[in-house]
């Protein structure tokens, strides 16, 4: 696989998407930022607030990217965004495959996408990085992750949307 593409812009890239999530009520709304550096970045996008998740990502135009989505009232939302760039666990992917239960045979564009909605989910499930593994989640139906806890099973609806080489995923689930 090639990895030297230039990427778009992922504010643009992913107005739709985002667009799509407000309408559908998954989120309340989402702010871009970006900087040169990784510094500057964080300085933009100071504390994060309650109810709100955010990620970051070093795009190949050599600008920092970031992105924070607000949930409503009585959810909760994760958010990730990666790019399809040479990473030793997409290049040698038995490791994670067999971490993330994909068959051996799935492209380093699937295996992102999965570890993407794991992020996500990771985040809508426990925003204040909880004691909880990846590995602990479950695929129960196409886009539906359950995890299983001492307090009993919870799920979260998860979505994903593809632009050249960047993946933005999100994960929602009610609180109630």
């Amino acid at each position: 696989m090639s990895f030297d593409q230039k990427n778009p812009n992922p504010k643009e890239a992913f107005r739709a998407f985002l667009e799509k999530a407000e309408s559908d009520s998954w989120i309340a709304a989402y702010t871009w930022f970006s900087a040169e550096s990784f510094g500057q970045l964080k300085s933009k996008m100071k504390k994060i607030k309650e109810g709100f998740s955010r990620t970051h990502k070093k795009g190949t135009d050599g600008l920092w990217w970031g992105l924070e989505v607000e949930a409503h009232f009585g959810t909760v939302v994760g958010v990730d965004l990666e790019l399809l760039m040479e990473r030793p666990i997409l290049e040698k992917p038995d490791w994670i495959t067999t971490r993330l239960g994909m068959s051996r045979t799935s492209t380093p564009k699937q295996i992102l996408e999965e570890w993407s909605l794991r992020e996500s989910s990771f985040k809508a499930f426990a925003p204040n990085n909880e004691k909880i593994l990846l590995s602990q989640f479950r695929r129960t139906a196409p886009n539906t992750f359950s995890l299983l806890s001492a307090t009993g099973e919870r799920s979260v609806q998860t979505r994903a949307s593809w632009s050249s080489r960047w993946v933005a995923t999100l994960a929602w689930r009610s609180t109630t």
